[in-house]
């Protein structure tokens, strides 16, 4: 079999309820050129019925005998494909007709670009009923200003280069929930990464997310501080990192405060404060301080060592 230029790798664990909505979108792309690799994290609900009711050549599943999680389940997928290119996609998203189209052809027109994400739609159960949307970063230069105060890359619109992610060590199986801000970490210093200004992918709001959510921010803490530790940080990325620590602290105070948890949040209010005190100082003063209040004490973030 001829292997594709583009595998579009989603990997689910008892995702029944959305799959067949997300297979579609995939299938209805404008975009043909492609190999669906679907990767079952051990499904014990009806998710093998709805993946073995297609009946498509460019579909392929691995049945994982036991759960192993996202990551690792991605990393084999990743490992499995053979196409030079990798899309993303979760198994409870929605991909719009011209995503893949639209990537392929920005990839083809920049052999410099090694990842290429798009714009993203919020929605609940409708695709067709966006809530919001999410911007992101355009160029290589924004991505990369960016990148530690707020991730700059949206995971489930991605195509990327996967030469660059074996290379890059893949995803590291220590992150179960934040795994792709680490990756992009890695992959950066290797190849340019763009987004194209358009709503190509629909993210599907749903109630599981709240626990999804606070996981991430402990691994995301754990990321930040990995990084603000190593040898090759240079002094605007340090101010960056403390300042993102900070305001990743506070937000969980927040989430602390919201559960009753009052302990933990005067914890996180502490450290936020170690880290960066102006920037705990806005976020936990922002109702009442006007933003202006604040212009003397920001600090500059050059980009020298």
């Amino acid at each position: 079999m001829t292997v594709p230029p583009l595998t579009v790798l989603m990997t689910v664990h008892n995702g029944g309820l959305y799959l067949r909505a997300a297979i579609d979108s995939i299938l209805a792309q404008t975009y043909r050129a492609f190999r669906l690799l679907i990767v079952d994290d051990a499904s014990s609900d009806n998710t093998p019925d709805i993946i073995r009711s297609y009946d498509d050549p460019r579909i392929d599943c691995v049945a994982l005998p036991r759960n192993v999680g996202q990551t690792a389940a991605l990393n084999l997928g990743m490992r499995r494909a053979a196409s030079p290119w990798i899309a993303r996609m979760d198994a409870d998203d929605y991909s719009a007709p011209e995503r893949l189209e639209a990537q392929m052809d920005a990839a083809a027109g920049d052999t410099s670009l090694g990842c290429v994400g798009t714009f993203a739609w919020w929605f609940r159960q409708e695709p067709e009923k966006a809530e919001g949307v999410i911007e992101k970063p355009l160029d290589d230069v924004g991505i990369r200003r960016q990148f530690w105060r707020v991730i700059p890359l949206i995971h489930g619109s991605l195509i990327m280069r996967r030469e660059l992610v074996l290379s890059a060590g893949g995803y590291d199986e220590r992150y179960r929930y934040s795994a792709d801000w680490d990756l992009y970490h890695r992959l950066l210093s290797r190849c340019r990464a763009a987004n194209i200004p358009r709503p190509l992918l629909g993210i599907r709001r749903h109630p599981d997310q709240k626990s999804f959510l606070n996981a991430s921010v402990d691994e995301t803490i754990r990321i930040f501080s990995s990084a603000l530790a190593s040898d090759g940080c240079t002094r605007g990325e340090r101010a960056a990192l403390r300042a993102s620590l900070s305001w990743t602290y506070v937000n969980r105070a927040r989430g602390h405060q919201g559960d009753g948890r009052f302990g933990g949040m005067l914890r996180d209010v502490g450290r936020a404060l170690r880290w960066s005190p102006t920037t705990a100082g806005k976020q936990l003063l922002a109702p009442v301080v006007p933003r202006w209040a604040w212009r003397p004490f920001r600090r500059p973030t050059g980009g020298s060592r």
